[in-house]
């Protein structure tokens, strides 16, 4: 990580206090983010100072004001509740000494700070079912406070990221290039894509149909996104809000599918150890409901398990293109590491089929 100078960086901001110290924090691969402790009087208080990754993130400016709009937004839905402990249940982002809501350096970097949710943690693997449902329940509970967020649409902060269509043809300008003359050594997965790529026409058709309504999403519902509560662990606050835009709620519910069902490494080469466990699945699905239930439509809920299998074929397909392209956007660590990320999404696509049936099942019989 870079050596930044984090205690002139946090003088930008209104924090009070002296500044003592800091140190990075988290696991995020995105961002910069760093942990400021501040004295104030007797006490010490720690302040989160995140640098914007504007190479991913092209608009920082348009993305904080998604940010403060649903923090915004989602702290005046607590207080009409009269929650307990708002404070650590919502993102509170701290303004500049000059009231912006980022600070750019001179380097063009930007910056932003918030205060640091203490008494909970994130966990980067479950660590029982029932903290699957705990996460899976704070996701709900996010999309529906967002569900009445007033127009206008938030800003997209990365164009198309869940579009099927567009990342299978993304898939096929790269085959049909094959710059690296890597497709023969990919024909399995290829085929498989080619075979499975329908999967990506049913909900597009279903929003043109009017079926099913754009809303508030988060679209990267990893475990390690949640903030759980130390002592009771509930899951207690939504985190990482760069990718909150317009999407659909099956977005996220499958991608909290994609990272939790199965145990296997995202790389993993033995395909033997991808296995989706059932058991991991209903929970997902109790928590969510609990909390999205109110909201979602039949036509949401019957296509619940579907959004898994789209969101997962995408990963894999992403993977697969950034493959036949010369690993150009994701990092790699050894030579063929992105095919064995495809193969792995794959592999859990081809289960969820075959266990679509007692899935399906599953969500029937949990649904409202």
């Amino acid at each position: 990580m870079h050596d930044y100078d984090i205690a002139a960086i946090a003088g930008h901001f209104k924090i009070p206090g002296q500044f003592a110290e800091a140190g990075p924090c988290g696991s995020g691969h995105i961002n910069d983010t760093f942990a400021a402790v501040c004295n104030e009087g007797q006490a010490k208080k720690r302040y989160a100072i995140q640098r914007i990754n504007h190479n991913i993130f092209k608009d920082p400016p348009a993305l904080m004001d998604n940010i403060v709009r649903v923090t915004d937004h989602i702290r005046s839905k607590l207080r009409a509740q009269n929650a307990d402990d708002i404070s650590r249940r919502v993102l509170t982002v701290i303004d500049t000494s000059e009231g912006a809501n980022y600070f750019k350096d001179e380097d063009g970097n930007f910056w932003r700070a918030y205060h640091f949710i203490e008494g909970a943690r994130t966990y980067d693997i479950a660590q029982s079912l029932e903290q699957i449902r705990q996460g899976a329940k704070a996701f709900g509970n996010f999309q529906n406070l967002l569900a009445d967020l007033p127009e206008p649409a938030l800003h997209e902060t990365i164009a198309d990221f869940h579009n099927g269509p567009k990342r299978f043809a993304d898939f096929t300008a790269a085959l049909e290039e094959d710059t690296q003359n890597r497709a023969k050594d990919a024909k399995q997965e290829i085929d498989f894509l080619k075979e499975h790529g329908s999967i990506f026409d049913v909900l597009p058709r279903l929003i043109e149909q009017g079926d099913i309504p754009i809303r508030v999403t988060h679209n990267d519902t990893k475990i390690n996104n949640v903030m759980f509560d130390d002592k009771t662990g509930e899951g207690i606050c939504i985190i990482d809000l760069d990718t909150v835009m317009p999407g659909l709620a099956l977005y996220d519910f499958g991608d909290l599918i994609r990272t939790t069902i199965s145990d296997a490494e995202e790389d993993e080469q033995d395909l033997s150890k991808v296995t989706i466990d059932t058991a991991r699945f209903e929970p997902i699905v109790r928590g969510y409901l609990s909390s999205a239930g109110e909201f979602l439509s039949k036509t949401e809920c019957q296509h619940l398990v579907h959004g898994g299998l789209m969101i997962t074929l995408i990963m894999g397909t992403r993977f697969l293109t950034d493959y036949l392209a010369g690993d150009v956007y994701y990092k790699t660590h050894r030579p063929g590491h992105n095919l064995d990320r495809c193969r792995t999404q794959f592999k859990l696509v081809e289960l969820m089929i075959g266990q679509r049936d007692q899935m399906e099942a599953i969500v029937s019989r949990l649904s409202p």
